[in-house]
């Protein structure tokens, strides 16, 4: 099972990273844009600032699925390296892990169902008359579903290494 979620991650990221390299572009295109039509143009766009910041949004989300994945998300490193005994450490790494996953299933479990609120009310963006806000409310539970699967293998894995710091 770990190495079909290993290939799955593995797929997974590489979207991911595409996602990250879009995003972050079209992120800095429409903050170029609106710095040239402010400031020399002197004809301020009024809704580039606004979709730089939801594209901010999905940087941060899906972002931080690729870090924790990587081990590169903050983490509590000072504390579990000072713990001496080695199962112990990852015992305690193994409980942050289902902490996180726990927090990941309850993220899924409320802002789905308020994400789809939301585009039942078709509430749209204040500047952007084309673009329904639970289009951008759904960033987060999709983010943290990706999440799920990605904290599954690192759940795993780190039971394996459990299992072999146990013997």
């Amino acid at each position: 099972m770990l190495k079909l979620l290993k290939f799955l991650n593995d797929k997974l990221t590489w979207l991911m990273n595409l996602l990250m390299v879009v995003l972050m572009s079209l992120m800095t295109v429409f903050v170029v844009a609106q710095v040239i039509f402010r400031y020399v143009l002197m004809k301020p766009l009024s809704w580039s600032e606004e979709l730089a910041g939801y594209l901010f949004s999905g940087v941060f989300f899906f972002g931080a699925v690729l870090l924790y994945r990587e081990s590169r998300h903050i983490n509590m490193s000072l504390l579990v390296e000072s713990i001496k005994s080695r199962f112990a450490r990852q015992l305690v790494v193994v409980a942050a892990h289902l902490c996180s996953f726990f927090f990941l299933a309850v993220m899924v479990w409320y802002s789905f169902p308020m994400a789809m609120m939301i585009l039942e009310f078709d509430s749209v963006s204040p500047s952007m008359e084309w673009l329904k806000l639970g289009y951008v409310f759904m960033i987060v539970p999709a983010a943290s579903v990706l999440g799920l699967v990605v904290m599954l293998e690192v759940i795993l894995e780190s039971l394996v290494k459990l299992k072999e710091s146990r013997s």
